[in-house]
């Protein structure tokens, strides 16, 4: 599988972001009630830690379905016309997702360029705005490789699958079954 390593570094730097800011948090809230000192710094490093974190999330919940989705209607259509939905859905998807990216870049380019620093850490901004694109990119990998899922048959893109967490409920078509293996 080509990409299991995008898969892997999504899954463990995310979570090291998150555990990392949530440890912070936990260290600031000791320091503030019971030694009455609070660093001040904290805060701007647990922001950047958890918008690092939810940046990587973005593709993550993607590539695993975990997104919120209105599928009232959705459901109630024919398998050609949710097909056709699938793949304008997933088009804009990655147009929007490719032109943050680019967006993101030249925030991240101008904000280095400007050399400007977080008040109390004194972390450079470019480095907290650097998610954009790198988030945006993952999240366009995503929207790609969900258009390839749905556009090639499943023999030609056996490379590219990615198996959810949690997947174990699926069905080869990618379908959900019960536990004894009928679909819902």
């Amino acid at each position: 599988m080509r990409w299991n390593w995008i898969r892997n570094a999504e899954d463990y730097l995310s979570g090291a972001f998150f555990v990392g800011g949530m440890a912070l948090s936990f260290y600031a809230v000791v320091t503030r009630y019971v030694f009455k000192s609070s660093p001040a710094w904290a805060l701007e490093v647990f922001e950047f830690l958890m918008v690092w974190s939810i940046f990587l999330g973005f593709g993550m919940a993607l590539r695993d379905n975990h997104h919120i989705s209105v599928d009232l209607l959705y459901d109630r259509l024919p398998g050609g016309i949710r097909k056709i939905f699938d793949i304008i859905s997933n088009f804009i998807g990655a147009a929007y997702s490719i032109f943050m990216t680019v967006t993101g870049v030249q925030i991240t380019m101008l904000a280095y360029q400007q050399g400007i620093v977080t008040t109390d850490a004194g972390i450079p901004v470019w480095l907290t705005y650097l998610i954009m694109p790198i988030g945006m990119a993952l999240l366009a990998i995503h929207f790609v490789l969900k258009l390839m899922r749905i556009l090639r048959p499943r023999s030609t893109m056996e490379p590219y699958m990615v198996k959810p967490l949690g997947s174990d409920h699926l069905s080869a078509d990618g379908t959900e079954t019960s536990l004894v293996g009928r679909r819902k």
